[in-house]
């Protein structure tokens, strides 16, 4: 397939490494939705296709899906709870192979009132985050026995109500990221305080889409693993010629404990 069909070129904002250190602060004040990030190095890249190019979870923690049990109204809570996250536990248990799936976060993207899409290079937890995410979630012997096994945090991101048009969520192939290339980020949020890290730039990085992403398709990537497994970094895409009136991406990430069978 050619290049122009089976790539796309657009900026992403890594990482300017700091000897201070890194901070985000999310809604600062109660301004929802509002973000305070430190300076970004925005640069182009290219973005192959999952639909050309398929990943899978086992070697690179990353799958596209189509998912029609989760096309479900995922803004109505009770909607979420009744339908939504059984059909997350069961696509977990078929698709990883978890024994346990404990479903913690939901959150929504692009609708008014909500968060905007992160445009900035990043996974959701540094390794002691992940563990320390279990123990906020899990009751205290719960955790304890989770601890003693292999365990994730894997985000099941879905778009809402239409298909993707700006923003894609982009990701990295976790075997083009060396050592050298993460930072760590203090997150501030309202109610608590949590440690991410984030990429700089490395020519190296092979960078991975899905175009036109509908609402009865979802991508599952890791977050976290316990046996070390790397996380997949992440970010919005900023699409090189977006027809001007292409919606704003509304989407719904689920971050989903996840307990192995291994």
């Amino acid at each position: 397939m050619s290049t122009a069909t089976s790539t796309r070129l657009a900026y992403v904002n890594y990482q300017v490494d700091r000897p201070e250190g890194l901070q985000i602060q999310v809604d600062p004040n109660g301004e929802t939705g509002r973000r305070i990030e430190p300076e970004h190095d925005r640069r182009g890249v290219r973005l192959h296709d999952l639909r050309v190019v398929p990943t899978d979870f086992v070697t690179q923690g990353l799958v596209l899906l189509e998912t029609p049990s989760l096309a479900v109204d995922v803004r109505d809570p009770e909607t979420r709870d009744r339908q939504h996250t059984p059909a997350i536990e069961t696509l977990l248990k078929q698709q990883l192979g978890a024994s346990d799936v404990h479903v913690f976060d939901h959150t929504l993207r692009g609708f008014e009132g909500e968060r905007v899409p992160a445009q900035h290079v990043h996974v959701d937890y540094s390794s002691d985050a992940g563990s320390q995410r279990l123990r906020d979630v899990l009751p205290p012997a719960q955790a304890e026995q989770w601890l003693r096994g292999h365990y994730g945090i894997v985000n099941v991101w879905q778009p809402v109500e239409h298909s993707v048009e700006r923003d894609p969520l982009a990701f990295v192939d976790v075997s083009t990221v060396q050592p050298d290339d993460w930072v760590d980020i203090d997150i501030l949020y309202p109610d608590r305080r949590g440690q991410i890290q984030g990429l700089v730039h490395n020519p190296a990085h092979r960078w991975y889409f899905a175009s036109r992403m509908r609402p009865n398709e979802a991508i599952l990537f890791n977050a976290f693993d316990s046996a070390g497994k790397p996380p997949v970094a992440h970010t919005a895409a900023e699409l090189l010629n977006t027809a001007p009136e292409a919606p704003t991406r509304t989407s719904l990430e689920t971050r989903v404990l996840v307990r192995y069978a291994d």
